[in-house]
């Protein structure tokens, strides 16, 4: 029986110093099934975005244990974790986090990060892995702008996106790196 894409044990995390120190998750314990779709639905400030927040990594638990696909994410450190994370995981965040001074497409781009795989020397000096790679990357890019309906919108800054359009670039940037997993806070906000 293989792994579940995300497992939690007993986890407990809370934010905040001295007298405004908040005990945020207590005792959770879930398994989800790859495949598997799960919303999380609770008031504002009940922790959900936090929970999201620990299972991707970017906050460590103060006890308990983080699954992602079987691998334990509490003895990886900062950088393992990143790496991980851009290997594994597509998030996206309650707030935009596009890169204002990109467009549309080059903020897709950031995540299909050609140049990772053929290597600095490659990307630089243009050999031919290096060129194929990007153009796939490219059309990688456009096809994720297809998906999510804003093609028509790839040369524009992703900070002049309509609220919607943001939302949707967000996701086609999370969907870039084709991660075995997806986080979603406030998915369908806008």
């Amino acid at each position: 029986m293989s792994a579940p894409a995300i497992a939690l044990r007993d986890v407990h995390l809370s934010l905040g110093r001295g007298a405004a120190r908040v005990h945020i998750l207590k005792g959770i314990s879930l398994d989800i099934a790859k495949g598997e779709a799960v919303g999380l639905v609770g008031p504002s400030g009940s922790g959900k975005s936090t929970l999201l927040m620990t299972m991707a990594g970017l906050e460590r638990p103060d006890s308990g244990s983080v699954y992602i696909d079987g691998e334990d994410l509490s003895p990886l450190d900062e950088d393992a974790l990143a790496r991980f994370r851009g290997a594994r995981i597509g998030i996206v965040f309650q707030s935009f986090h596009l890169i204002p001074t990109m467009t549309a497409l080059e903020n897709v781009l950031t995540a299909t990060d050609v140049h990772k795989k053929s290597g600095l020397v490659g990307a630089l000096f243009g050999t031919p892995r290096a060129r194929r790679e990007e153009k796939e990357g490219r059309a990688r890019a456009h096809e994720l702008l297809q998906f999510m309906g804003i093609d028509h919108r790839s040369d524009q800054l992703g900070k002049n996106l309509p609220y919607g359009d943001q939302r949707r670039l967000e996701i086609a940037r999370a969907l870039g790196t084709e991660p075995k997993l997806v986080l979603l806070d406030e998915p369908a906000a806008g």
